[in-house]
């Protein structure tokens, strides 16, 4: 039920197909399990003549009629259990791609990323074959049991009581083993999710792994997750594999008395005074190929439990991502204008809540200044711009725009203001003019074209096969210094009020550094812009540097200023220079 619970949600607008389908099943599981029934009729009419007032060719017919009616409904049952479980696997994979979304940076950085991954295809999709599949399956079953001991009875109350009172070993063994396989199917589900997450690792950083000559090493660790994902594989593959074999020898064992006494009736093929019917040839054939059907959707249900326990497994991963903790977004305030004065008031901030990353920190940033921060690694400058961001919040204190805390902003709307270029440059699939044109939804050939010019990539980029329609990717060939100018672009063309550049030039050269620097100011001109970069020479004209170390503020001044004072950012930016 819990589980159900859990898939309830995504059976959402499915429920009256779904019971459509359970009412196919119904009628194709009738219809296949009375066919043995007229057989058996069939048979006693060969042996007797005077059995019955129908012809034999009755019987032929009746078969006939329900073999493909029964055939039909089954194709439907199937049909439509296969759009469902589709159904379901969109919803829950587009859930789980939206809760990754609105997670928080700080849990996504928690999460391993090939883990991730694998809760989004492999996981989904095992609740689509275990669960929504599967229960259809069990479904089918239940009622092929039903049915059976309709018939059963019909022909037989006596051995239909004798498989009965055997039955539930077979369910008490199948039981047993399903719970001792429980354990296995959730180490195997955390097994695959820790190797796809390790082997999609070393994929993206193969350039790192050789140049540090680390492969070996590498290897040697996949090969023990692999051994151990193996191992978990193996034990959940062998616990799933004695339910067949333990439900068959138990069945044997029930097969083997029905027939004696099944052999026993039809010798006597007397009407016993306490209510036996009397018992022909052609019943003891049908009742065996009933009481094989009967036993048949045990073992099937005993597969389908392995399935479901797996899918179950798989589910619960999959819930934890839809519970994680969302980017809380209570704020309600949406800027009216332009940004006037940004303050960091007195800001205190640590991402393990061990090590403090930014102290006490309070600082006035004024609408058209330039702000640089500097500092040496580690010292909380790319921390800052998260938490402005709001990618984080911190414990104490908080950033104000106009004098309104950000967190009472609504987080879209006051993001909307902000434009970001990062050291890391992202790229998608897609043509140039849709990878610049991302910022602005509808933006114009020309608009694009204007704001790559701004940012010094039109050159480049009209040298490529198809100029602006030219399909890239992250992985199309393009130099790091390329991707960058292109997610510069990006920004251009978005024109926010605030923009951050945060090791924006880092990875492009000095000569189309000071190119951008030209539009970058251009950008910049009577808008608030935060700098966060480790050439110094680049920040000189800053209006107001903020040195940081150890997550405070030791200086402050213009470039003039700071030299003057023969401090810490005096020797960080001689440092540069000898």
């Amino acid at each position: 039920m819990k589980t159900f619970k859990m898939l309830k949600p995504y059976l959402k607008g499915s429920i009256g197909l779904f019971v459509v389908s359970l009412v196919f099943a119904f009628l194709s599981t009738g219809s296949k399990l009375a066919i043995p029934f007229f057989a058996g009729q069939a048979v006693n009419k060969i042996l007797d003549p005077s059995y019955s007032s129908m012809k034999f060719t009755d019987y032929l017919i009746i078969m006939c009629i329900f073999l493909v009616v029964g055939t039909v409904f089954r194709y439907i049952f199937d049909y439509i259990t296969a759009l469902i479980g589709q159904r379901v696997v969109l919803k829950i994979r587009t859930e789980v791609f939206k809760s990754y979304n609105d997670a928080p940076l700080s849990y996504i950085d928690q999460c391993r990323k090939g883990d991730m991954i694998s809760r989004l295809i492999n996981d989904v999709e095992n609740i689509q074959t275990g669960l929504v599949s599967g229960f259809a399956a069990l479904y089918d079953g239940v009622v092929a049991i039903v049915f059976t001991l309709v018939f059963m009875f019909t022909l037989n109350w006596l051995l239909a009581i004798v498989v009965v009172v055997l039955t539930p070993i077979s369910i008490l063994v199948s039981r047993f083993v399903s719970n001792f396989n429980s354990k296995n199917f959730k180490a195997q589900a955390r097994d695959s999710g820790l190797l796809t997450s390790f082997a999609l690792e070393g994929v993206n950083n193969s350039e790192a792994v050789n140049t540090l000559n680390i492969s070996a090493k590498r290897e040697e660790e996949f090969d023990k997750l692999n051994k151990t994902f193996r191992d978990s594989v193996f034990k959940a593959n062998l616990g799933s594999s004695l339910i067949n074999p333990s439900t068959r020898l138990v069945n044997a064992i029930i097969n083997a008395v029905l027939i004696a006494v099944g052999a026993v009736l039809v010798i006597k093929n007397t009407e016993f005074n306490y209510g036996v019917a009397l018992f022909l040839v052609g019943d003891l054939s049908a009742f065996l190929t009933y009481a094989a059907n009967y036993m048949a959707p045990f073992n099937e249900i005993s597969n389908v439990i392995t399935e479901i326990s797996y899918a179950t497994s798989s589910l619960k991963r999959v819930d934890e991502v839809i519970n994680a903790p969302k980017d809380i977004n209570d704020g309600q305030v949406v800027i009216d204008g332009e940004f006037d004065k940004l303050k960091a008031d007195h800001i205190t901030f640590s991402y393990d809540g061990k090590r403090t990353i930014i102290k006490d920190l309070d600082l006035e940033i004024f609408k058209g200044h330039k702000v640089a921060f500097v500092g040496p690694t580690g010292c909380g400058k790319t921390t800052l711009i998260n938490l402005l961001m709001r990618f984080y919040d911190p414990q104490v204190g908080n950033f104000a725009i106009n004098g309104t805390s950000t967190i009472e902003l609504e987080k879209m709307a006051f993001r909307s203001h902000i434009g970001m270029v990062l050291q890391d440059t992202w790229i998608f699939n897609g043509t140039v003019f849709d990878n610049i044109a991302y910022s602005k939804p509808g933006a114009t050939l020309e608009e694009v074209q204007n704001a790559a010019t701004k940012a010094q990539a039109s050159s480049f980029i009209e040298r490529l096969p198809n100029g602006y329609y030219t399909k890239i990717s992250d992985s199309s060939g393009l130099s790091i210094g390329e991707k960058q100018l292109i997610c510069v672009a990006r920004v251009m063309l978005m024109e926010p009020e605030v923009v951050i550049l945060d090791e924006a030039t880092s990875n492009i050269d000095v000569r189309t550094e000071a190119l951008l620097s030209e539009s970058f100011n251009a950008l910049m001109k009577g808008k608030t812009s935060l700098v966060v970069a480790h050439r110094l020479s680049t920040i000189k004209t800053s209006d107001l540097i903020v040195v940081l170390k150890d997550g405070e503020i030791i200086e402050m001044g213009n470039h003039d200023e700071l030299m003057e004072k023969k401090g810490f950012y005096n020797s960080l930016y001689n440092s540069q220079f000898n």
